[in-house]
């Protein structure tokens, strides 16, 4: 069974699947809720593990927020509104993994500057994404001072 965040993941940061598990170091499929169904029962992965290969591959993570918000106190919030389309400006010309929830389970996809990839023999446009999208983590080149 392959994990939809590595898969993207891997993706983004033009690796294939494998390199990715063995930089990580496990492979998600431990059962650490056994009582949930598959998939949710499985550990899977943290983008914080992503991120922490990114950086050794000389590359950025940067998350970009759907709908930001700010809270005092977590209890309050404030829904921060921009008067562009921010979120389809950030995803213009860029590359990285969109997350969000799909139907019960979270889920992440690949994507090129123009479409989210599934796997790579599966796309959709970004208004055929049906899933409720919270991030998009901008993936970028290190350059060097």
């Amino acid at each position: 069974m392959t994990n939809c965040l590595a898969i993207a993941s891997a993706m983004a940061l033009g690796i294939s699947y494998n390199q990715l598990i063995k930089e990580i170091g496990h492979d998600g499929q431990a059962i650490i809720f056994p009582d949930l169904p598959d998939p949710g029962c499985r550990q899977g992965f943290h983008i914080q593990e992503i991120i922490d290969v990114a950086i050794d591959l000389g590359v950025a993570v940067t998350p970009i927020e759907a709908l930001p918000f700010s809270t005092p106190d977590g209890q309050k919030t404030f829904g921060v509104n921009f008067k562009i389309k921010r979120f389809q400006n950030h995803l213009k010309n860029a590359r990285g993994v969109i997350t969000g929830m799909k139907k019960k389970w979270r889920h992440a996809v690949f994507w090129d500057g123009e479409f989210a990839f599934e796997s790579p023999n599966t796309f959709h446009s970004y208004e055929n994404l049906y899933m409720d999208i919270d991030c998009f983590y901008r993936f970028t080149q290190i350059k060097s001072l």
